[in-house]
């Protein structure tokens, strides 16, 4: 076994040791492989038109967040049983014009609230995935309300795709409830 062993070694020390420098060069190719990956990802990213970004710039909310808290809701649910919901709802909103635009539709956001409550049963209700659809829903009835109809599965989304595609002039109507926060939630 010794002179096999010895045989591997002097062939190795005769072909120059290719077996390192093999290795390095296949570390150093994966390392290209990776940097014009990354870079070309980066590329796709950060490349794109111009009025893309500045999309992108007007649907994140600058300054800090503004809530709206709208007075408890206290609604029978549907279905066979005597139950209702409490709910207690703060909308969060683009900017500190949106408030003004809410209290100026309450009584079509209560209206459109109420209603969508007293739909529900409280089997819907009480799941984590009934109270988040609830949310979705919520959202949507609100801006429904302030006139913005942009179809979206979330609250945040719809907030979003309006306020991105209004025009800078209208950019305040169309901002509406970004999100839904549900601040108390009794079933009884």
């Amino acid at each position: 076994m010794a002179k096999h062993s010895e045989a591997q070694t002097d062939s190795e020390e005769q072909s120059g040791g290719k077996k390192p420098k093999g290795k390095l060069l296949v570390v150093v190719a994966a390392l290209a492989v990776l940097a014009l990956g990354g870079g070309g990802a980066a590329w796709f990213l950060l490349s794109g038109k111009p009025g893309d970004h500045a999309k992108a710039a007007v649907a994140v909310p600058s300054g800090p967040p503004v809530f709206v808290t709208l007075e408890p809701f206290v609604v029978n649910l549907a279905g066979e049983s005597e139950r209702y919901v409490q709910v207690g709802i703060d909308l969060k909103v683009a900017d500190s014009h949106v408030p003004d635009q809410i209290k100026a539709h309450m009584p079509e956001i209560r209206n459109a609230v109420l209603l969508l409550l007293s739909s529900k049963n409280a089997e819907e209700l009480a799941t984590l995935g009934g109270k988040n659809q609830l949310r979705v829903e919520i959202g949507a009835a609100v801006n429904a309300a302030l006139g913005i109809s942009a179809p979206a599965s979330e609250p945040g989304a719809a907030a979003g795709e309006a306020h991105a595609a209004a025009p800078a002039a209208a950019t305040h109507a169309a901002a509406g409830a970004l999100d839904v926060l549900l601040t108390s939630f009794v079933i009884q």
